[in-house]
């Protein structure tokens, strides 16, 4: 491009023909002739000065001509990639500046105050409302009973006769009239085994129908006559009364039995010692206690507060079956209630937070707090409980953010400053405008932003 803008040199035009030097002798020298060779000379000056001015304009326009530069098709896409990634940066950023700015931020530091509570407490069931002077809150008594059969192994070992036994069906087909059977009456199987009544019983009345009689019937337990597995026997459909004999009531009163006898046997068993026994009632008084404690917790509603020495486990009933199973285990029946005396620990704290509004301003409220409890003195006749509190709380005044806020719309740093100094209880506070030559908070409340520790 250099070559391009300078300006073309002038050239000094000078004679490119030597001069011609003719030498005339006196005898040929002729005017005609003289004038035909002037011209002649002048049309050969006229022509190389022609070429020779061609040649050198031909040469300057080469000069003057600028130098085409390629460009590729792929310079030409990213410039285009370039500019389109530049307008939307433009563009961005003049949404943020018109979306975002500009922003005041002010993070406030309020004053804050430790104050510690040591001293008892009472939960009463028997008030409603927390009672300030007397340092009582008011208490639930929440209640659950349950039962449980368990399981235990005997490791006693004896030599034993057991006795089989079951169910019958006494039927009365014989009169209108009921008819008492005494304990080990007894009932006799086709093939002669007996068994007989466990206590005594009465078979109620037969039904007369048109005429007809319609047996009654009732249930009863029955034991072998003799131990041994032989009296382990399949369901009988009838069951005679030997008593009754010789008499028209031995065919109007009968038995049949539903279900096998079981439980004859002889030889050695498994047996529940003194030792078993005693550790499986203890184990089933603690396992009972362990269930109800869960099912209580569980029905306890979420915001009562449940602390240690608050509850009494009472056991109600616990029987021993001896009797061992084909597994050689024995079983303790047992029942149990337990009560629980419980308060809000939001009542505790307003009482707490009531007492602390005496000592350090009515406009006082709890920031933050650590609470312990002491073991509680339950009274479940008075239906109370008293207990140590030991409460260690950090105190702050309310601040109004929304408030504050409002009145720092638009106010410049000083005013901002002035307006923090006002409020009593700001310990400390930071100001940060954005961007930086945003010298006072925005008229839009949305923009100014208030953080209180």
């Amino acid at each position: 491009m250099a070559n391009i803008l300078k300006k073309p040199k002038r050239k000094k035009m000078v004679d490119i023909i030597q001069p011609i030097s003719v030498h005339l002798k006196d005898k040929e020298f002729e005017p005609k002739s003289i004038e035909k060779n002037i011209k002649e000379d002048l049309r050969k000056i006229d022509k190389q000065v022609e070429e020779f001015t061609k040649k050198e304009e031909k040469q300057f326009k080469k000069e003057e001509k600028p130098e085409r530069r390629f460009r590729p098709k792929k310079f030409r896409i990213k410039t285009y990639v370039f500019i389109g990634l530049l307008l939307a940066v433009l563009g961005g950023g003049i949404y943020s500046a018109v979306e975002f700015l500009p922003k005041a931020e002010i993070k406030i530091i309020t004053k804050k105050t430790e104050w510690n509570y040591v001293d008892s407490v009472i939960a009463d069931k028997n008030i409603t409302k927390i009672d300030v002077g007397q340092k009582r809150i008011p208490a639930e008594i929440f209640s659950i009973r349950k039962n449980f059969n368990f399981s235990f192994p005997a490791t006693g070992k004896k030599i034993v006769q057991e006795k089989a036994g079951g169910k019958i069906i006494i039927y009365n087909a014989y009169s209108s009239e009921p008819q008492r059977l005494v304990a080990t009456t007894r009932f006799a199987t086709p093939d002669g085994k007996i068994f007989r009544l466990v206590k005594e019983i009465m078979v109620p009345a037969a039904k007369i129908v048109e005429g007809k009689i319609v047996a009654s019937s009732i249930e009863a337990t029955v034991v072998a006559d003799q131990a041994g597995p032989k009296y382990n026997i399949e369901p009988v459909s009838h069951f005679s009364i030997p008593g009754f004999q010789g008499s028209a009531k031995y065919q109007g009163f009968y038995a049949e039995s539903k279900e096998a006898m079981k439980g004859g046997f002889i030889g050695e068993k498994a047996f529940p010692t003194e030792e078993d026994i005693k550790k499986a009632k203890e184990k089933a008084s603690q396992d009972l206690r362990d269930s109800v404690e869960s099912f209580l917790s569980l029905q306890t509603p979420p915001e009562f507060k449940i602390i240690e020495g608050s509850k009494q486990f009472n056991l109600l009933k616990q029987e021993v079956n001896q009797q061992v199973d084909e597994k050689n285990n024995f079983t303790v029946f047992s029942e149990a209630e337990l009560l629980n005396i419980a308060f809000k620990e939001s009542d505790l704290k307003n009482l707490i937070e009531e007492t602390a509004k005496a000592k350090l301003g009515t406009n006082f409220k709890i920031k933050t707090y650590n609470l312990e409890y002491g073991v509680g003195r339950a009274d479940f006749k008075q239906g109370q409980i008293s207990f140590a509190v030991n409460f260690q709380g950090v105190f702050e005044e309310p601040f109004n953010v929304e408030d504050f806020r409002q009145k720092s719309v638009t106010k410049s740093e000083t005013n901002l400053r002035a307006l923090i100094s006002s409020f009593p209880n700001i310990q400390k506070a930071t100001i940060s405008f954005w961007p930086f030559w945003v010298k006072r908070a925005p008229d839009d409340i949305k923009r100014v932003k208030v953080e209180v520790e």
